[in-house]
């Protein structure tokens, strides 16, 4: 009877153990993602876009982003707890690129 007793202590701890774990782990991946698309009429070659897919996806909490040329337009998906949409901004001035968000309807 004392076994038993003390296999399911050890049972309800491990199991304790392991759904704190993981919740833990949730709130690491539950980080706010926020999309921008910002207007960015001075880009006008593909050296121009080889520039900002070279620069921008190393700046803090840039998850991904995509450039289009055609439209001339620059998409983001950041982190919000790491950055901010006028910190890309201000990142795309920077690099010669004033932007505009475009707003969503």
């Amino acid at each position: 009877m004392k076994a038993f007793k003390t296999i399911m202590i050890f049972t309800l701890s491990a199991l304790i153990f392991v759904s704190a774990g993981a919740s833990a782990q949730d709130k690491k991946t539950e980080n706010k993602k926020v999309e921008v698309t910002f207007s960015i009429p001075d880009i006008d070659c593909m050296n121009c876009q080889k520039k900002l897919e070279a620069k921008l996806p190393y700046e803090k909490g840039v998850k991904d982003m995509k450039v289009d040329l055609a439209n001339k337009t620059i998409w983001f998906s950041f982190e919000a707890d790491k950055t901010t949409k006028d910190n890309l901004a201000k990142a795309l001035d920077k690099l010669g690129y004033p932007a505009k968000e475009i707003e969503k309807k």
